[in-house]
């Protein structure tokens, strides 16, 4: 939709890339501070795959409650663990750079489920490492490792996404002679 000569349809790309960028802070404000239904949805899908692999756990609104080996353990899925100000980011990097075509920014909102099933999956892997090991190296894990997965698999799905649409740079390669 954005056309460098078109004023008109340079106007209402700003102005659809506005309001997805208002929409999004807007939610953040309105939802605080339980931010519904994003840690919610992120429990259950978690409860679900665990459940899965045979490790009993039950969702309950934004805390996950798995049974341990000898004993229960309840992991809250605050707002920033369910990967809420991760998919903002995602949405406001896609929505503010102004070369992107309307098609390009709807075919990025299709890896927001992308990222939520690898957001689960990072908290999956924190849950298993406190199953098989302790609950602090569960906590070690998420603030570590976890951590650098999600960075990693974010910039992959972006770096994915920049291909797909063909937005990825490409540099001119000399020939030397």
């Amino acid at each position: 939709m954005h056309i460098k000569n078109n004023k008109m349809g340079h106007k209402i790309d700003l102005a659809i890339r506005i309001v997805i960028i208002f929409a999004c802070i807007a939610y953040l404000i309105v939802s605080f501070p339980a931010y519904e239904p994003i840690p919610q949805m992120t429990s259950k899908v978690n409860a679900a795959l665990l459940n899965g692999i045979g490790i009993e756990s039950t969702p309950y609104e934004s805390f996950l409650i798995v049974s341990f080996k000898n004993v229960n353990r309840i992991y809250e899925l605050s707002a920033e663990c369910s990967g809420l100000i991760l998919y903002a980011m995602f949405l406001i990097g896609i929505f503010v750079v102004p070369y992107f075509s309307f098609k390009h920014r709807l075919i990025a909102l299709l890896f927001l489920p992308v990222l939520f099933f690898g957001n689960a999956l990072r908290i999956m892997a924190s849950v298993l490492v406190g199953y098989n090991f302790s609950a602090k190296s569960s906590e070690f894990f998420h603030d570590t490792f976890g951590q650098i997965l999600i960075f990693v698999w974010v910039i992959l799905c972006f770096i994915v996404w920049l291909k797909i649409t063909k937005n990825f740079p490409k540099e001119k390669m000399e020939v030397i002679k």
